[in-house]
Parts: C-alpha cells; structure tokens; sequence
C-alpha cells in the first residue's frame, strides 16, 4: 500500500501494477530488485515472462515523466533507489547501472536509446515525451523569480547554506524546502533554475564539490583571480592532488572502457 500511495501522481505505473498483481498473481514488491529469477505463469498482456525489477523501473520512468525529466541512466538509477527506500528497502537500492540497462531493454514498454557522454536513456512507446532540457542556456523564467532567488540565496545563513553538489539532488532540496518563487514548478524546471543560477546568473557556485550562494563560493574566487590575472592558489588549501602522465593513462583507460558501444566521445566535465 506505501508503495502505491508512492505513484499516486504517476497513475500510468500504478496501472501497470495493479493489472501485473491480478494477472500474474504475484505476491506484493521484494527485494531484492534486480535479480534474474523470473516471473511465473505470465498471462494477458505478458506474452513472455519478465525479469523481477520491471514494474519498479516503469514506476521510476512514470515518475521522471511527471516531473518533466528525461530517464538518463543515471537518473533513472537514483530514481528507482528512491522509490525503494519508500518503501523501506532501503538496503536493496545500490543497483547496478549496466543490469538496470539490461532490465530496460527487456522491457516492451520502453526502448533505450544512447545518449552523449555514454549515457543512456529509457523512454515510454506509449506516452508522448515533454520534458525540460536542463542544459538550455535559454531563460524562460521571470525577473521576479530570479529576483527572488537573489533575495533567498543571498540571505542564508551557514546552516542552510550549503547544498548537494548534484543539480537533480540540489533541486529535490530546494523543492523540499516549498519556496514561493519556485512553487508550481516541476522537478525539472527546478534543475534548469539551478543550473542557470549557476551558469549565468551567479547565484550560485561550488564549494569544496557542494552547491553554496555566490557569494560563498570557490566560483567567485576563481573568476575574481582570473579578472586580475593571478593564480588561484589559495582556493584548494593545499588539498588537491596533482595528476601525473601516469594516473591520467589509468583514468583513460576505465573511462574509455565504460563507454556504451557506439559512442566515440566523453564530456570533458567526465575528464574532470
């Protein structure tokens, strides 16, 4: 029942289940999510049985599509982990991302297709995609949003101040914390918000890999070193470790062998 109170605003995933339970007769969602066992005496719309795990990962895509987010891989992967973990199977979410692939694939409600950087993403047949491209530079958004993100952002102190490093995680907080100027927005207009906060309106930066105002950030101490045309020394507080010529051939080569086939190119952040 947690579970399915869980995808009320997704009504497509709670279909799904409810007509799996009464055709196929399964006892209610285990972990551990995705193991190989198979599903017995598949019947009406299953005409082959399906790998345990795939209703999870269509409640998981249903979702993103509620909140205008395309199913990367990546994403997907957190999303699936927190769905466990409200339903108390916290211990069953660390999942991994080339058998999650391997899932989705086999599912016939979704068809994979790669993406840049080596990623991927899962996608419904039957629902039409409108998600929210987080990467646009493109502001969409009214000046009085971004006047009052300044006015919020500037204002926090150092309990509030620091957020995940992660835009979709950074976002969910923001969410959380129910702030008027970003009510009635999706989850995925929340992570464009942040990422133009980041990149353009200066709003906010990083520090030490966390999200923080401005006005706190390492970013702001770069690009004022940068203006003056010195070295930003004192940013990493001696705590960065150099790469040699011989750590960097390790890090080529897990890199270029994680690499969906079919792809001939990585994101220099991934480099990073």
């Amino acid at each position: 029942q947690t579970f399915f109170n869980a995808l009320e605003p997704c009504p497509l995933a709670k279909c799904w289940w409810q007509s799996s339970l009464e055709q196929l007769e399964l006892v209610p969602w285990r972990p551990p999510l995705f193991g190989m066992w198979l599903q017995p005496g598949a019947t009406g719309p299953f005409q082959q049985p399906v790998l345990d795990g795939t209703h999870e990962v269509l409640a998981a895509v249903e979702s993103l599509y509620a909140d205008e987010l395309k199913p990367y891989g990546r994403i997907l992967r957190k999303r699936v982990a927190e769905l466990a973990q409200a339903c108390g199977h916290g211990h069953s979410a660390d999942i991994d991302i080339q058998q999650l692939k391997m899932l989705c694939e086999s599912c016939p409600w979704l068809y994979v297709q790669n993406e840049e950087g080596g990623d991927w993403s899962a996608i419904l047949h039957c629902k039409p995609a409108s998600f929210v491209d987080v990467y646009s530079p493109l502001d969409i958004y009214p000046t009085e949003l971004w006047d009052a993100a300044a006015a919020y952002f500037g204002g926090l102190d150092d309990a509030d101040m620091v957020l995940p490093g992660g835009r979709y995680s950074c976002a969910q907080v923001l969410v959380t914390r129910r702030l008027p100027f970003l009510m009635g927005r999706s989850l995925g207009q929340v992570c464009h918000i942040v990422q133009l906060a980041i990149s353009q309106k200066k709003l906010l930066g990083y520090l030490n890999g966390a999200v923080v105002p401005y006005s706190r950030s390492q970013s702001m101490v770069k690009e004022r070193c940068a203006e003056r045309g010195r070295p930003c020394t004192s940013a990493a507080r001696g705590m960065s470790t150099l790469a040699n010529w011989d750590s960097l051939q390790i890090c080529l080569r897990e890199i270029l062998g994680s690499i969906s086939q079919g792809i001939d190119s990585i994101p220099l952040s991934n480099m990073k």
